[in-house]
């Protein structure tokens, strides 16, 4: 059983390389992805090979002259796994990679992979109580010179591909790109580690004329780890997704929470800014539809502000009752003016209410058709839109950034700090500004 434990890295690495190999030809990834899938599948059927189970069975199975081959084919699989890796540097056209041309390192593999294969051979290595043993001193330095061009080809792939990933990971912008390349980065020092802790069996070789036949606990703890962060980096931008969710939805339904109190008054004001009827209020939000169940909820409300526009109180009570809920805060910096925009809008939104409750437009023109009094201004709308509203919003013109600005509006509307002097002066101003507009049209009248 412990020895089926071995296999277990090496399946996953060729099944999490093979599976995202398949989904790189159905879909565009980034690059690099397709040479780092084929590292993952090579590396692990490297493993397998070497793992201690794959070299007591080719005992059993393979002549005797042939039952160090196991051996052979790991080292040459992990050489093509590590070839793979430095293609992927290569792949991601970064301006250190651009020294060696992909053609030229291929040529380079075959070529260590040849010398490579021709040092085992003339060896004449057997297998002898599981472990690889050079008969006389010609197989101890053919052995020698094999696991010599071994190490150095892994060192030099593992620099050429570590090297020019580092130089861009301080040429790249927070992300998951960022996040891929400081992965795979780890990945190569690991497997720098790996490579030279292979330097042991080439001292056993050369002082005993003997070294382990398969891979020992170290080596494969060192592979594993060095597998586990190349697919963690070459899969950076869907697992990042998938770990961030939960914190996205937590996020969009707080802020959907936040948002009821004013959305309720809007909708009570103006029914028809909800895009779906509800007969219950929406207590929880599916993590699929989180975040855009918060984007309708932004919709409706600015629906809801464009409905009231015309029920607008004029600009003077509402900015004038902003400032005065928040008056010992003037230069306290940006924050109170922020802090004091959302409470004015707020008021302006409490103004239109009440209005529009009592069916009465302030800037509607006067019975001989005059144009509106100065009361017309509008309190929101245009105004306090995020592309003109006071510099001091922190809108930038995203869903979220408009979400977080509506939530301190919302937070101000059901503290209703700003809103109450409103809406006891909002009816004496709509009286006075009707009065304003029938003064012209009785004032013939009265001449007569």
């Amino acid at each position: 059983m412990g020895d089926l434990l071995g296999y277990l890295p090496a399946a996953a690495a060729m099944a999490v390389g093979w599976y995202e190999l398949r989904l790189a030809r159905r879909r565009r990834f980034a690059p690099g992805t397709r040479q780092l899938c084929l590292f993952g599948v090579c590396m692990g059927a490297a493993m397998a090979v070497l793992a201690p189970a794959t070299v007591t069975a080719a005992g059993h199975v393979l002549p005797a002259a042939a039952e160090a081959w196991p051996h052979f084919v790991g080292r040459e699989l992990e050489m093509a796994a590590l070839a793979w890796l430095a293609l992927a540097a290569m792949a991601l056209d970064l301006p250190d990679a651009r020294h060696i041309p992909p053609r030229c390192h291929v040529r380079v593999t075959v070529a260590v992979c040849a010398v490579a294969a021709v040092c085992f051979l003339a060896s004449g290595a057997v297998v002898e109580e599981g472990e690889v043993v050079a008969p006389g001193a010609s197989g101890r330095a053919g052995l020698v010179a094999f696991d010599v061009l071994f190490t150095l080809y892994s060192l030099w792939s593992l620099t050429l591909f570590a090297l020019p990933v580092h130089a861009q990971i301080r040429r790249s912008g927070p992300g998951p790109f960022r996040t891929g390349l400081r992965l795979v980065t780890a990945s190569a020092c690991v497997g720098g580690l790996w490579a030279l802790w292979g330097l042991t069996g080439v001292e056993n070789m050369a002082r005993t004329g003997r070294q382990g036949a398969g891979t020992d606990p170290v080596a494969m703890v060192l592979a594993a780890s060095c597998l586990v962060l190349a697919c963690l980096g070459a899969t950076a931008a869907w697992w990042r997704g998938a770990v961030t969710a939960p914190a996205r939805w937590l996020r969009a339904y707080r802020r959907y929470r936040a948002l009821e109190p004013l959305w309720s008054a809007l909708h009570a004001a103006a029914p028809g800014i909800a895009l779906r009827t509800r007969t219950r209020r929406l207590s929880w939000l599916p993590p699929r539809s989180a975040e855009f169940a918060l984007y309708r909820r932004v919709i409706e409300i600015r629906d809801g502000y464009l409905a009231l526009r015309p029920y607008a109180a004029p600009r003077g009570a509402a900015e004038g009752a902003g400032t005065a809920a928040d008056g010992e805060d003037v230069g306290m910096g940006v924050e109170a003016e922020v802090a004091r925009a959302a409470e004015a809008e707020a008021a302006a939104v409490a103004a239109a209410i009440v209005a529009a409750s009592s069916g009465v437009r302030p800037g509607d023109p006067g019975p001989a058709g005059n144009a509106p009094g100065p009361a017309s201004s509008p309190a929101f709308g245009p105004a306090s839109s995020p592309a003109s509203g006071p510099a001091v919003r922190p809108i930038r013109g995203t869903v979220d950034a408009e979400a977080a600005w509506l939530v301190r509006v919302a937070d101000a509307f059901a503290r209703s700090a700003a809103e109450r002097p409103v809406r006891s002066r909002v009816p004496a101003e709509l009286r006075l500004s009707r009065g304003r507009e029938r003064a012209p049209a009785s004032a013939p009248g009265r001449k007569g």
